[in-house]
């Protein structure tokens, strides 16, 4: 009886560590790469917490390279599972949601004032209704395919602090006009649940041949060198450009459908 059960237990342990051993820690590599941004997102409400408010704007903008990244890799290994599309979802809330809007509070907000910290409020909730919704329709194909509907939480993200960054290039009118800035937060707020098709990176989805490459390579180095040398005045540019894309992509979706 004894003897048996030793077996048994063996035997159930081997098996044990035959499925660690099967565990493809390559396609993990999404995951982990997820996990990072989340691990950025908390260290940008940590400084945001610390009054360190470029360096959270930082540790943004390194969440939001790994959100970009994690998919483009998931994709790469052909890894995608329903783990990391919930850990996706999260760490979108708190990196994109959360984070952006406990800087905004101590950076800009009159913490003496109610109606700031309502339309930073609202924000979050608007966040965490679009992350529902994409869950729920992530599987689902419609014309829309190349276009978001809204504005994805990242985006939103980079034009909630906007603002901030303007500070950081002395323009201070967030601060001194605290219910324009309000406005404008639930402004951002409202497109992130609105129906408003805006450009997807499917749009840009080109083959580059190897005579143009040369250019691209030059097109991009100029982007990631102005990141590096001018970061604030970047960040602003682009921000400025998404913006103004916005009625381009509905005027362009209006002339496909």
């Amino acid at each position: 009886m004894w003897t048996t059960t030793k077996n048994l237990l063996i035997k159930h342990n081997l098996s044990t560590i035959s499925k660690i051993k099967k565990i493809d820690f390559k396609s993990q590599i999404p995951n982990f790469i997820t996990l990072a941004g989340l691990s950025f997102g908390l260290s940008s409400i940590r400084f945001s917490l610390d009054y360190n408010f470029e360096v959270s704007v930082i540790c943004l903008l390194l969440a939001s390279a790994c959100d970009a990244l994690d998919g483009f890799f998931s994709r790469i290994l052909k890894s995608e599972s329903e783990l990391g599309a919930e850990l996706d979802s999260l760490s979108d809330f708190l990196s994109f949601a959360v984070a952006p809007c406990i800087l905004i509070y101590m950076s800009l907000i009159n913490q003496s004032e109610v109606i700031g910290s309502i339309a930073l409020l609202l924000f979050v909730v608007f966040s965490c209704i679009r992350l529902a919704v994409f869950n729920l329709n992530k599987d689902k194909s419609d014309n829309r395919s190349n276009f978001f509907s809204g504005v994805p939480t990242p985006a939103g993200c980079g034009l909630l602090i906007l603002p901030l960054v303007q500070s950081f290039l002395g323009f201070d009118w967030a601060k001194e006009n605290e219910i324009f800035l309000s406005i404008y937060i639930l402004i951002i707020g409202l497109l992130l649940i609105s129906n408003l098709p805006t450009f997807s990176s499917k749009q840009f989805k080109i083959k580059i041949s190897r005579k143009n490459y040369i250019y691209f390579s030059l097109f991009f180095f100029l982007i990631y060198l102005s990141l590096i040398n001018f970061l604030w005045i970047a960040i602003n540019v682009i921000g400025i450009m998404y913006l103004l894309s916005i009625p381009i992509s509905v005027w362009t979706y209006k002339t496909k459908s």
